[in-house]
Protein backbone atom coordinates (compact mmCIF):
# COMPACT_ATOMS: atom_id res chain seq x y z
CA UNK A 1 0.00 0.00 0.00
CA UNK A 2 0.95 3.67 -1.11
CA UNK A 3 1.38 6.44 1.54
CA UNK A 4 0.44 9.44 -0.44
CA UNK A 5 0.23 13.25 0.33
CA UNK A 6 -3.47 14.07 0.69
CA UNK A 7 -5.38 17.90 0.80
CA UNK A 8 -9.02 17.22 1.46
CA UNK A 9 -10.90 20.82 0.58
CA UNK A 10 -14.86 21.30 1.39
CA UNK A 11 -16.01 23.76 -1.02
CA UNK A 12 -18.86 26.20 0.20
CA UNK A 13 -17.66 28.49 2.38
CA UNK A 14 -14.33 27.37 2.06
CA UNK A 15 -13.27 27.23 -1.91
CA UNK A 16 -16.47 29.76 -2.98
CA UNK A 17 -18.17 32.13 -0.46
CA UNK A 18 -22.12 31.14 -0.02
CA UNK A 19 -23.87 27.69 -0.02
CA UNK A 20 -24.10 27.18 -4.17
CA UNK A 21 -27.61 25.00 -3.62
CA UNK A 22 -28.67 28.83 -2.64
CA UNK A 23 -27.40 29.99 -5.94
CA UNK A 24 -28.98 27.57 -7.58
CA UNK A 25 -32.61 27.75 -6.03
CA UNK A 26 -32.13 31.73 -6.82
CA UNK A 27 -31.17 30.98 -10.28
CA UNK A 28 -34.25 28.61 -10.69
CA UNK A 29 -36.29 31.01 -10.01
CA UNK A 30 -35.12 33.91 -11.99
CA UNK A 31 -34.90 31.58 -15.10
CA UNK A 32 -38.77 29.82 -14.12
CA UNK A 33 -40.75 32.02 -11.80
CA UNK A 34 -43.52 29.51 -11.42
CA UNK A 35 -40.76 26.80 -9.72
CA UNK A 36 -41.30 28.70 -6.37
CA UNK A 37 -44.69 26.79 -5.89
CA UNK A 38 -42.17 23.73 -5.30
CA UNK A 39 -41.00 25.09 -2.50
CA UNK A 40 -44.22 23.97 -0.88
CA UNK A 41 -43.00 20.46 -1.41
CA UNK A 42 -40.49 21.61 0.00
CA UNK A 43 -42.06 22.56 3.09
CA UNK A 44 -43.91 19.79 3.94
CA UNK A 45 -40.94 17.27 3.44
CA UNK A 46 -39.20 19.85 6.05
CA UNK A 47 -41.71 18.85 8.54
CA UNK A 48 -41.89 15.14 7.72
CA UNK A 49 -37.93 15.38 8.02
CA UNK A 50 -38.69 17.45 11.81
CA UNK A 51 -41.16 14.13 12.87
CA UNK A 52 -38.35 11.94 11.62
CA UNK A 53 -40.46 10.89 9.15
CA UNK A 54 -38.63 11.86 5.70
CA UNK A 55 -35.02 11.39 5.66
CA UNK A 56 -32.49 14.06 4.89
CA UNK A 57 -31.69 12.73 1.30
CA UNK A 58 -35.41 12.46 0.59
CA UNK A 59 -35.65 16.38 2.29
CA UNK A 60 -33.07 17.42 0.05
CA UNK A 61 -34.34 15.33 -3.19
CA UNK A 62 -36.96 18.44 -3.00
CA UNK A 63 -34.47 20.84 -2.83
CA UNK A 64 -32.80 20.02 -6.17
CA UNK A 65 -35.75 19.86 -8.05
CA UNK A 66 -33.72 22.88 -10.18
CA UNK A 67 -31.65 19.66 -11.18
CA UNK A 68 -34.75 18.07 -13.32
CA UNK A 69 -35.48 21.25 -14.85
CA UNK A 70 -31.80 22.31 -16.26
CA UNK A 71 -29.49 20.66 -18.92
CA UNK A 72 -26.29 20.26 -18.37
CA UNK A 73 -25.45 22.93 -20.59
CA UNK A 74 -27.59 24.46 -18.45
CA UNK A 75 -26.12 23.60 -15.37
CA UNK A 76 -22.47 24.42 -16.85
CA UNK A 77 -23.94 28.09 -17.75
CA UNK A 78 -24.96 28.82 -13.73
CA UNK A 79 -21.61 27.31 -12.68
CA UNK A 80 -19.74 29.96 -14.74
CA UNK A 81 -21.81 33.11 -14.27
CA UNK A 82 -22.85 32.71 -10.51
CA UNK A 83 -20.40 30.00 -8.85
CA UNK A 84 -16.89 30.82 -10.39
CA UNK A 85 -17.41 34.37 -9.31
CA UNK A 86 -17.73 33.36 -5.96
CA UNK A 87 -14.90 31.71 -5.62
CA UNK A 88 -11.91 33.16 -2.89
CA UNK A 89 -8.57 34.03 -5.01
CA UNK A 90 -6.73 32.89 -2.62
CA UNK A 91 -7.81 29.95 -1.70
CA UNK A 92 -7.80 28.42 -5.34
CA UNK A 93 -4.04 29.40 -5.07
CA UNK A 94 -3.55 27.13 -1.87
CA UNK A 95 -5.35 24.26 -4.17
CA UNK A 96 -2.89 24.93 -6.53
CA UNK A 97 0.07 25.02 -3.83
CA UNK A 98 -0.84 21.81 -2.47
CA UNK A 99 -1.14 19.97 -5.80
CA UNK A 100 2.38 21.50 -7.08
CA UNK A 101 3.76 20.08 -3.53
CA UNK A 102 2.33 16.91 -4.63
CA UNK A 103 -0.37 16.58 -2.48
CA UNK A 104 -3.43 13.89 -4.33
CA UNK A 105 -5.80 17.19 -4.07
CA UNK A 106 -9.97 15.96 -2.71
CA UNK A 107 -12.64 18.61 -3.60
CA UNK A 108 -15.33 16.52 -1.18
CA UNK A 109 -18.31 18.44 -1.02
CA UNK A 110 -22.07 18.36 -0.25
CA UNK A 111 -23.05 20.44 -3.43
CA UNK A 112 -23.84 18.39 -6.63
CA UNK A 113 -21.58 16.39 -9.03
CA UNK A 114 -24.60 17.26 -11.42
CA UNK A 115 -22.51 21.18 -11.57
CA UNK A 116 -19.76 20.71 -9.90
CA UNK A 117 -18.24 18.35 -12.59
CA UNK A 118 -17.91 21.82 -14.67
CA UNK A 119 -15.04 23.48 -11.90
CA UNK A 120 -12.23 23.94 -14.01
CA UNK A 121 -9.82 23.57 -10.29
CA UNK A 122 -6.70 22.47 -9.38
CA UNK A 123 -7.67 19.05 -8.12
CA UNK A 124 -7.34 15.21 -8.64
CA UNK A 125 -10.82 13.81 -7.62
CA UNK A 126 -14.46 15.41 -6.78
CA UNK A 127 -16.36 14.01 -4.37
CA UNK A 128 -19.85 15.55 -3.85
CA UNK A 129 -23.31 14.17 -3.73
CA UNK A 130 -24.37 12.16 -6.49
CA UNK A 131 -27.71 12.04 -8.28
CA UNK A 132 -29.20 9.77 -10.71
CA UNK A 133 -28.39 10.21 -14.36
CA UNK A 134 -31.20 9.30 -16.71
CA UNK A 135 -31.31 9.39 -20.80
CA UNK A 136 -27.63 11.68 -20.21
CA UNK A 137 -29.29 14.21 -17.80
CA UNK A 138 -28.91 14.60 -14.15
CA UNK A 139 -32.09 14.30 -11.73
CA UNK A 140 -32.97 15.49 -8.54
CA UNK A 141 -33.03 11.78 -6.75
CA UNK A 142 -29.84 11.45 -4.64
CA UNK A 143 -27.57 7.70 -5.23
CA UNK A 144 -26.71 7.00 -1.64
CA UNK A 145 -25.93 9.55 0.43
CA UNK A 146 -25.39 13.14 0.87
CA UNK A 147 -21.63 13.53 0.87
CA UNK A 148 -21.58 15.34 4.21
CA UNK A 149 -20.23 15.11 7.97
CA UNK A 150 -18.91 11.22 8.09
CA UNK A 151 -20.00 9.90 4.99
CA UNK A 152 -17.03 12.08 3.10
CA UNK A 153 -14.67 9.68 5.50
CA UNK A 154 -16.41 6.50 3.75
CA UNK A 155 -15.81 8.17 0.21
CA UNK A 156 -12.44 9.02 0.74
CA UNK A 157 -11.97 5.47 2.71
CA UNK A 158 -13.52 3.99 -0.28
CA UNK A 159 -11.31 5.77 -3.50
CA UNK A 160 -7.93 4.83 -1.14
CA UNK A 161 -9.04 1.23 -0.63
CA UNK A 162 -9.65 0.57 -4.45
CA UNK A 163 -6.68 2.64 -5.47
CA UNK A 164 -3.89 0.59 -2.89
CA UNK A 165 -3.65 4.15 -1.22
CA UNK A 166 -2.88 5.11 2.34
CA UNK A 167 -3.22 9.08 3.92
CA UNK A 168 0.28 10.27 5.29
CA UNK A 169 -1.00 11.47 7.94
CA UNK A 170 1.86 14.29 9.02
CA UNK A 171 2.23 15.84 5.71
CA UNK A 172 -1.54 15.75 4.57
CA UNK A 173 -3.88 18.53 4.82
CA UNK A 174 -7.48 19.36 5.39
CA UNK A 175 -9.87 22.96 4.93
CA UNK A 176 -12.78 23.77 6.16
CA UNK A 177 -15.60 26.11 7.33
CA UNK A 178 -17.54 23.79 9.82
CA UNK A 179 -17.74 21.18 12.46
CA UNK A 180 -19.29 19.09 10.35
CA UNK A 181 -16.41 18.20 8.66
CA UNK A 182 -14.33 16.85 11.98
CA UNK A 183 -14.44 13.57 10.85
CA UNK A 184 -12.51 14.27 7.54
CA UNK A 185 -10.75 16.58 9.19
CA UNK A 186 -9.13 14.05 11.96
CA UNK A 187 -7.59 11.91 8.76
CA UNK A 188 -5.10 14.46 8.41
CA UNK A 189 -2.70 16.41 10.72
CA UNK A 190 -2.71 19.69 9.15
CA UNK A 191 -6.48 21.15 10.13
CA UNK A 192 -7.30 24.54 8.54
CA UNK A 193 -10.59 26.75 9.18
CA UNK A 194 -11.61 28.79 7.20
CA UNK A 195 -14.00 32.15 7.76
CA UNK A 196 -17.12 32.41 6.93
CA UNK A 197 -16.75 35.86 7.25
CA UNK A 198 -13.94 36.67 4.79
CA UNK A 199 -12.43 33.56 3.72
CA UNK A 200 -9.35 33.67 5.61
CA UNK A 201 -6.88 30.64 7.34
CA UNK A 202 -6.67 29.87 10.77
CA UNK A 203 -5.68 26.52 12.93
CA UNK A 204 -8.78 24.33 12.82
CA UNK A 205 -8.82 23.22 17.04
CA UNK A 206 -11.14 21.22 18.53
Amino acid sequence: MKSVKCAFFDFDNTIAKGDTIYKLLAYTIKKHPLSIFRFLLTMIYGIGYMLHLVSKEKLKETILFPLDLFTSEELRTFYQEKVVPSYYPHMVKELKKRKDEGCLVFLVTASQEAYMRFNKLPIDILMGTQTEIINGEYTSHIIGKNCKDAHKVDRINDYLKKNNLAIDYEHSYGYSDSTSDIPMLKLVKNRIRISKKDGSMSPFVF
